[in-house]
This record gives C-alpha cells, structure tokens and sequence, in this order.
C-alpha cells in the first residue's frame, strides 16, 4: 500500500487491472470549496480501499485552489503523468459542469452530485448523489393539504424548495397551499416568519435547513404552541445531534427521509474503527459506494454494495423514520 497526499494525480484504462496487481486511485476536490469534506472524503476512501485491496492500492491527493475548468485541466494533465487508474471527485455541482467537458476515458466516481444536474456527462462518469427528489417524493404521501416550506438560500436549500413545491402541485387538489419562507445566515428569522401562528396549524412544516437551524424551529413551535400536523425533512437533518438539541415533544411529529439503509459489514466496520461516518454522513457514505465501484470496474470483483446502477447514477433506497425518544424509527410507507 503506498499513500500519498499532494497537491499535484491520466491514462485510459482499455482492460480491467488484475485483482493481485495494485492500482492507483486519485482522489480531486478543493478544500477551499468543500472545507472538511476534503480530509473526510480521503480517510474513507484510504479505509474502503484498505477493506477492498488489502493493501494492493496506491491513493493520491490532489488539492485544487478552486474548481474552474482550467485548474482541473491542469489536474487531470498531472494525473496523466501520474499514471492514475481511475479518480474519485467530490466536486460541487460547478466543479462537476466543468469535469465533464474534460477529455479523459478514465473512469470518475463523483460522490456529491447527481446526474439529473448533469445529464449530458460522458459514459465513465459515474454520480452518487442523494435523490432528493426521490426522498421528497416519498414524503408526499405524509404532506398536509397545507405545507410551509422552510430553507435557506444555498443552491442545495433552493433547490430543494423548488422540487418540493413541484413535486406537492404536480399532485395538489385546488384547495392545496404553499407557503415558503426563506431562513437567513444567521436563523435570526425564524420567530418572526412564526409571528402568525394561526397559518402553520394542521400544516406540514418541511425542512429544508441544517440541523441547529430545524432545532431552533421545532422549539419555537413548540414554544409558540403551533400544532402543526407533522415535519418533514429529508437527508439534511438525518443527524443524531437532532435529538440532543431538541426535546421529544419537538420532534415527535417529526418524519425524516433517509437512504443511507445498506452497510456491507466489512467496509462499515473498518470505517467506525477509523471514526469515520457512513452511518449519518451522506457524503462520506456516497465516497464509500463509490471506492467500492472502482474497485470493481478495475479489477472485476463484484460490488459489495448491491444498489442499483442506472444510467450512471447509484439509485439509493428511500425509507422513512419517525425521530422517537431515544433514536430513529422506521415507520411503514403509505
């Protein structure tokens, strides 16, 4: 096993790489753009690899400054030079437009990114993002004739605020409202989008905000004394800290859509030695999934993770969980 980390890692692989031979797996992002993700997507890409190859890999770090197309030209001529075998790229949605259009027969796993962004990306690379779409969808059936959707304005939060109204109208009857309210920086907003009680009774209220923020405002309503038919959340605030900053009583009507279900024994084990997070980190998960299907498109082992791949993109489970006292729960879908 030889590790590298640089900030320098593009040869086409025409045949699979013999199981005994070691291969070379660079892993692209910018910690300038994704922060910790950086470091976390490598030390569970050095564990699943470790889990998978038994020490016959070689992995590389290549740190950008930024994702524009001509730093990952540059990337990907270092990568040539280094021989690398195949990449795994967390790349925000920009980053992802841009590697596209780079000419390269390697094959690229991106963790963080679905391909419904991008669908015009060439056959050997490959998308893990979470279907959000698919989890909203799933929250459908559990949705009040009346919802209040709050979110932030990340491109994650407004997409998801538009997916959900799409997804609640495309199934709405005339009486159906929708009511949006977008979250500052700072939450300081929340008690007053809450200053008209009346309009959240007998409404679904949809997070789509990080998890303190969801806290602050399960507590208000709470405090407020809304009595809101359910909340609704999707992978966002599937966090264990949600039941350390709230009471029960704040989340007991709460209904998370979660698709992080399957944990191949070996690789989750070896990765909860290490500290890392499969089990609530989506990202960390999704890098995991994708070691895994490099490792095998390399060296034709089967995938140990069984999810489906479809027109180049993972297709996750979606289960529901009602957040209890103590954990989360699976409830039955209607």
């Amino acid at each position: 096993m030889i590790i590298h980390k640089s900030s320098d890692a593009i040869n086409p692989i025409q045949i699979p790489i013999e199981p005994e031979k070691s291969i070379k797996i660079a892993i692209v992002s910018s910690p300038k753009i994704i922060g910790k993700y950086a470091q976390s997507v490598y030390n569970v890409a050095l564990v699943t690899l470790s889990t998978r190859r038994s020490g016959r890999f070689s992995i590389q770090q290549y740190d950008m400054q930024d994702e524009s197309p001509i730093t990952l030209e540059e990337t990907f001529a270092k990568l040539r030079e280094d021989n690398i075998d195949a990449v795994l790229a967390p790349l925000t949605g920009e980053g992802a437009k841009s590697l596209v259009h780079i000419e390269t027969n390697l094959p690229i796993f991106i963790p963080t990114v679905h391909k419904r962004d991008i669908p015009s990306a060439p056959d050997n690379i490959v998308f893990g993002g979470i279907d959000y779409l698919a989890q909203i969808e799933a929250l459908l059936p559990h949705m009040a004739d009346s919802i209040s959707i709050f979110y932030d304005s990340s491109t994650v939060g407004s997409q998801l605020k538009s997916s959900t109204e799409e997804v609640f109208l495309a199934h709405a009857g005339e009486k159906k409202k929708i009511r949006s309210y977008a979250v500052s920086i700072s939450g300081d907003n929340i008690i007053s989008h809450l200053s008209k009680p009346s309009l959240f009774n007998k409404n679904s209220v949809i997070l789509h905000i990080p998890v303190v923020k969801s806290a602050i405002l399960a507590s208000q309503l709470t405090f407020i004394g809304i009595k809101e038919r359910n909340i609704l959340s999707t992978q966002i605030n599937m966090d264990p800290n949600l039941l350390l900053l709230t009471q029960y009583r704040d989340r007991k009507n709460m209904i998370i859509a979660n698709s992080l279900v399957e944990f191949p024994p070996s690789i989750y084990e070896a990765n909860e030695l290490m500290n890392n997070d499969l089990a609530y980190d989506w990202i960390q998960y999704s890098s995991s999934v994708g070691i895994d299907y490099l490792v095998s498109i390399m060296d034709g082992t089967p995938r140990l993770y069984s999810m489906r791949l479809i027109n180049s993109q993972i297709i996750y489970p979606v289960e529901l969980l009602q957040v209890k006292e103590y954990g989360f729960e699976q409830i039955a879908s209607k």
